[in-house]
């Protein structure tokens, strides 16, 4: 649904009312910040946007994630930066409305996060030359990211016409060094339980029985 063209990766997907989206691996969140230049050869709506994830835990940018994304146009026609757990989304830094209600927007968005999570949004709309600050939060329900991402949802007419360009993403990562707990333990049949833990476990050795012992309680 994406291919280079003129040097920009551009959406080039089948003209039915769709989303699309492309994930690349980063850790980024700390002490971070994200840029891309985006164009949308159309008026924004609510059935026409974009998102950039900043992060994610998830490679799926249209399913159940945690992590954190700018959202360009929409109803409001606005720049904003919003929370999702799982399918939930929760503006976070309310861009003013119309800010980009033109009939093509030419925009670089710029993003800022501190080590003590303290968010920063900017946009230039027009290729100024100049960022202006949308708003300032401070937000710790995420610390961690495994994905960076673009999200385009469209009509049929617009299924072409999203450009995305000059994409930085720098930042650093914090060493986990609190080992996971377990939650829960369920026993579903003779041969079966589940162990849920309280984060995301390393798939190989988790799925290894050799790893684990059931001792009989009862």
């Amino acid at each position: 649904k994406f291919q280079v063209n003129t040097g920009k990766l551009k959406l080039q997907a089948p003209a039915v009312s769709e989303t699309a989206f492309l994930t690349t691996p980063s850790q980024a969140i700390h002490n971070a910040s994200w840029e891309v230049y985006l164009q949308m050869d159309f008026n924004p709506s609510s059935a026409n946007y974009a998102k950039i994830y900043l992060t994610s835990d998830q490679p799926n940018l249209s399913g159940a994630l945690n992590g954190y994304f700018v959202k360009a146009g929409n109803a409001t026609r606005e720049v904003s930066l919003y929370r999702q757990n799982g399918m939930i989304e929760t503006k976070i830094i309310d861009g003013p409305d119309d800010r980009i209600n033109l009939a093509i927007v030419k925009l670089k968005i710029k993003v800022t996060r501190n080590a003590v999570g303290a968010w920063q949004l900017f946009s230039d709309v027009g290729l100024s030359g100049n960022y202006v600050l949308e708003g300032t939060f401070t937000d710790i329900n995420h610390t961690s990211s495994s994905y960076f991402g673009i999200h385009c949802t469209y009509t049929a007419t617009r299924s072409d016409k999203f450009w995305y360009d000059d994409l930085i993403v720098t930042g650093t990562v914090v060493p986990d060094t609190t080992p996971p707990t377990i939650q829960t333990v369920t026993i579903l049949s003779q041969q079966q339980v589940r162990v849920i833990f309280s984060e995301p476990v390393e798939q190989t050795t988790s799925q290894n029985g050799n790893n684990f012992l059931v001792v009989n309680l009862g």
